[in-house]
């Protein structure tokens, strides 16, 4: 059996109030109108994919609705198969932390509207963590019961990601030379990920791992025209990380007031415990936790401490 016999979910396609001619891709799990509805939204480089890894155990989104939740995966603008036709033709990066809200609110309110509900649960991961608390803290703040901030970023120093994204020429500015979009590949995404592995640890499953990078490969239709095969990532995400890993926060916890919870893998150098701990504290959240996963990275959902991931947020959204 390969990937493509473990791809069971539905697919959704809704317009975008924000954005002519663009069509909202959410992925679904036992979406049934009687359930309560999940939503998932994803970080800066793999989509909704990162959620529903089609591999027996390794989807997050399968886990959820096995709980007894309908469960749905945005990809927002410019990401998985929610294809721009604006990103195509841009020149700037495109799709940034406050386009990617008029997504989640199509999304929010596409979902709403079938459930016969009036606000969803709402769980967002790395640079999807910013936009999910950034739509509770603002427009949809009377929408989301339940935030689940997954690897969160927030707003700490952070020297490494400073070094990749600035300015070879002014280390003080976001890189000038970022286009719309970036490639992303299987070596580029093994090299990040092993990068957050102690050596010798035996952290991840490469059948899942192949599972994830070929299934987002099949989702961008022109991924197999470059060599070697890459699929696109809109460069937006740099523009609010820039300002993320600079100290500068991009909007306010103290306005996050929904049950809340922080979640991410111990060993993560991009969401760090002591930046999660900062906004933990800010959160004006009355009921709101934090869990830590031992011997887990950054994409510790994908990895083999993913079950307990599953299960700490699972509880929390019950």
């Amino acid at each position: 059996m390969t990937w493509r016999d473990h791809d069971t979910a539905a697919s959704h396609f809704i317009a975008s109030s924000d954005e002519v001619g663009l069509a909202l891709h959410l992925r679904a799990h036992a979406d049934e109108p009687a359930r309560a509805p999940v939503l998932f939204v994803h970080g800066a480089t793999y989509a909704s994919r990162l959620y529903d890894i089609p591999h027996p155990g390794a989807s997050w989104m399968r886990a959820t609705a096995d709980a007894g939740f309908a469960a749905y995966g945005l990809d927002i603008r410019g990401y998985g198969q929610s294809r721009s036709t604006v990103m195509e033709s841009a020149t700037a990066p495109y799709g940034r932390a406050t386009d990617a809200i008029r997504d989640i609110d199509d999304a929010v309110a596409w979902i709403c509207a079938r459930h016969g509900v009036q606000s969803v649960r709402l769980v967002g991961g790395s640079w999807g963590s910013i936009t999910t608390a950034l739509y509770a803290a603002t427009i949809g703040a009377a929408r989301v019961e339940r935030l689940v901030l997954y690897a969160p970023i927030f707003a700490e120093v952070n020297p490494r990601w400073q070094a990749l994204l600035a300015d070879p020429d002014d280390t003080s500015r976001l890189n000038p030379h970022f286009g719309p979009a970036r490639l992303i590949t299987e070596h580029a995404t093994r090299e990040r990920w092993d990068a957050e592995i102690p050596e010798g640890a035996d952290w991840r499953d490469e059948v899942v791992f192949q599972a994830l990078v070929q299934s987002s490969l099949a989702d961008d239709p022109q991924s197999s025209c470059q060599t070697p095969p890459a699929f696109r990532a809109p460069n937006g995400t740099f523009v609010d990380l820039w300002e993320a890993f600079n100290a500068r926060p991009l909007y306010d916890p103290a306005d996050v007031r929904c049950p809340t919870l922080l979640i991410r893998g111990g060993a993560d150098p991009t969401s760090t415990r002591t930046d999660a701990l900062q906004l933990f504290d800010l959160l004006g959240a009355d009921v709101k936790d934090y869990v830590e996963i031992a011997n887990g990275a950054h994409f510790v959902s994908a990895e083999r401490r993913a079950p307990s991931v599953f299960a700490s947020v699972t509880r929390f959204l019950r």
